[in-house]
C-alpha cells in the first residue's frame, strides 16, 4: 500500500507549496511520493533549482519545459513528466499523463492514442491531465477543449484515479464507478490551486495489487462511459419500479407558516424584520444554550415574499446575486456569522434548499464551536453515503465545493433557472470568504428536507436532536420568547440598519 499526496500550485506559489509538502510529510506522512499539478515552472532552469524531501512528479500543465517527450530529471527529487506517456515509479506505481498546449495535443493525437492503446489497463494506477472528461459533465466551469481526447484515454487505460486541473478554484471529487467485465474502480478529481480558497491538497493510499480505491461497500455512481447517450439522468435499477416524486400541494401565502398574511404566523419567534427578508429563531432548535452562548442560536433567514426559490425574474441576463432578496438574506447570514465570531468565538454554518418544489424558500443558520467545525466535511460525506445507499427513493447527491458565494462557477449555478440544489455555506474563519458546498438534483427527484439538519446534528454531536419535532427539541412558548429576547439583545449591534 503506497501513501500518495497530490498538490496543486502556480509559478508564484510553488516555493510555498514545496515547503507545505515538507510540513505535510512530517505531520501526516511519510508519503511514498507526491504529484505537483498545475503550471508551476516557466523554465526548466527554475525547476532545476528546486528540491523536495520525497519524490515529486509534475506535468506543468499546458506548458512544455523541454522539447523531448517523456520523463526528465529536473531538481533534486523532482521529475518532469513532459508531453505524454507512461511512467513507472521505483515503487511500481504506473502513471499515464498528457500535458502541453491544445495545438501540441491535437498534432500528436494519433501518437498519444497509440501510446495508450497497447497498455494492460489493469496496470494503470493514475492518469494526470489538464482537461477533465465525461464524469465532470454536471460540474460548472472549465474549458475541456481536449475532453474527447481525455475521454478516449480514460476508456483505454481505465485508471484507478484521474486527476485534472481544469478549474483553478474548484475542488471536485466524483463517486467511484466500475468498468464492465472488471473489478476496477475509477475515481475522478479536479484539484484547486493553492491560495484559491478551495482544497488544493489531497492524500490517499493506493494498493498496487488491488483494483482501485475500494472501501467497504463504497457508494458508486454509474459509469459515464458505459451509459447510453441521453439528456436525462438514468434511474438506478432498484428505482425502476418506483413512482416518480409527487408535486407538492400548492400552499397559498395565507396558509404558509412563513408568510405575514397568515393569521396563525408565530410572531413571537421573530427576531428582526428587514425590507426584503426577516429573521426568526428555529422551531424545535437543533443547537442548545451553552456556557458561552445562553440561547440556542439556531435561526432562520426568510424572504418576506412568498417564493419557492430565489430565481431570475428580470430576463435571461438577470444576475440573482444582485437581487434585493438575495443580498438582504446574505447580509443577515453574514451579520449572524459576525456576531457568532465576535461575541461567542463560534463558527457558523447555513443550509438551504433551492427548489421550484419548495413552499417558501429559507435558509437555516447554526452556530458551530470552533473545535467541531473541522468535522463538517466528514459529516457531509457520511450523510451523502447514507442518502445515496440506504434511502433509494432519494436523489443521489454529489457535492461540489466553491471558494465563496462570489465564485464564478457558483454564480453560474445560482443563475441557472433549471437547476435545483442543496447548499451549505461554512463560515470557518472570521474575515475570510466562506466555503460553499452545493449538490444538484432533478425537478422530479425526491430529496430529504432534513438532510442539512442531519449533517449538523452529527457535526455537533447531537444525534437525538436530528428531528425538529422530537420531544427533546420541544420548547414552551415562554422558552421560545426568552430565546428571541436573548438573541435580540446580542444581535442589536449587528442589525442590518445599525
Amino acid at each position: 500500500m503506497l501513501k500518495v499526496l497530490v498538490l496543486r500550485a502556480s509559478v508564484s506559489t510553488v516555493d510555498t507549496v514545496l515547503t507545505k509538502l515538507e510540513q505535510l510529510n512530517t505531520k501526516s506522512g511519510p508519503f511514498d511520493c507526491a504529484f505537483l499539478l498545475g503550471h508551476v515552472f516557466d523554465t526548466a532552469e527554475e525547476a532545476k533549482s528546486k528540491s523536495a524531501g520525497v519524490p515529486v512528479f509534475c506535468t506543468n500543465g499546458r506548458q512544455l519545459l523541454v522539447p523531448d517527450q517523456g520523463s526528465n530529471k529536473l531538481g533534486s527529487n523532482i521529475t518532469l513528466l513532459n508531453g505524454y506517456g507512461i511512467f513507472i515509479t521505483s515503487h511500481g506505481l504506473r502513471i499515464a499523463y498528457i500535458s502541453g498546449s491544445d495545438g501540441y495535443l491535437e498534432k500528436n493525437r494519433e501518437s498519444i492514442m497509440k501510446t495508450f492503446a497497447g497498455l494492460d489497463n489493469k496496470n494503470v494506477d493514475i492518469l494526470l491531465t489538464d482537461d477533465w472528461s465525461k464524469p465532470f459533465d454536471r460540474s460548472r466551469g472549465g474549458h475541456g477543449k481536449n475532453r474527447s481526447l481525455v475521454d478516449d484515454i480514460m476508456k483505454s487505460v481505465r485508471p484507478k484515479y484521474h486527476f485534472a486541473t481544469n478549474v483553478v478554484d474548484l475542488f471536485h471529487e466524483t463517486l467511484p464507478f466500475e468498468w464492465s467485465g472488471s473489478d476496477i474502480l475509477t475515481r475522478c478529481l479536479n484539484v484547486a490551486e493553492y491560495n484559491s480558497g478551495a482544497k488544493w491538497a489531497y492524500a490517499f493510499s493506493i494498493s498496487l495489487d488491488g483494483d482501485g480505491p475500494k472501501s467497504s461497500k463504497p457508494s458508486l455512481m454509474g459509469n459515464p462511459y458505459e451509459l447510453p447517450e441521453t439528456n436525462k439522468r438514468p434511474l438506478e435499477q432498484n428505482q425502476a419500479a418506483e413512482a416518480p416524486a409527487k408535486k407538492p400541494k400548492q400552499i397559498l401565502p395565507e396558509e404558509c407558516r412563513f408568510c405575514f398574511s397568515n393569521p396563525k404566523i408565530e410572531e413571537h419567534l421573530i427576531i428582526s424584520i428587514g425590507e426584503h427578508a426577516y429573521l426568526t429563531t428555529a422551531k424545535g432548535p437543533l443547537t442548545v444554550p451553552t456556557n458561552n452562548m445562553e440561547f440556542s442560536g439556531h435561526c432562520l433567514v426568510i424572504p418576506i415574499k412568498h417564493i419557492p426559490k430565489i430565481n431570475p425574474d428580470d430576463g435571461i441576463d438577470y444576475d440573482i446575486s444582485t437581487s434585493p432578496i438575495y443580498l438582504e438574506s446574505l447580509k443577515y447570514e453574514r451579520a449572524i456569522a459576525k456576531m457568532n465570531f465576535e461575541r461567542f468565538e463560534t463558527c457558523t454554518i447555513s443550509f438551504e434548499i433551492n427548489s421550484e418544489n419548495s413552499i417558501h424558500y429559507h435558509k437555516q443558520v447554526f452556530p458551530v464551536p470552533k473545535y467541531l467545525i473541522g468535522k463538517f466535511s466528514a459529516a457531509l460525506e457520511r450523510q451523502v453515503h447514507f442518502n445515496n445507499t440506504k434511502y433509494t427513493n432519494n436523489a443521489k447527491l454529489e457535492f461540489d465545493q466553491y471558494s465563496g458565494p462570489h465564485n464564478e462557477d457558483f454564480k453560474a449555478l445560482l443563475n441557472d433557472r433549471e437547476q435545483n440544489y442543496i447548499q451549505f455555506t461554512v463560515h470557518e474563519n472570521e474575515g475570510a470568504e466562506p466555503k460553499v458546498y452545493a449538490a444538484r438534483f432533478g425537478a422530479d427527484e425526491r430529496i430529504d428536507l432534513q438532510f442539512g439538519r442531519r449533517v449538523l446534528a452529527f457535526v455537533l454531536r447531537l444525534p437525538k436532536r436530528a428531528k425538529w419535532d422530537s420531544k427533546i427539541c420541544h420548547q414552551t412558548q415562554e422558552e421560545e420568547k426568552l430565546d428571541v429576547k436573548l438573541f435580540q439583545k446580542n444581535f442589536k449591534d449587528y442589525e442590518l440598519n445599525s
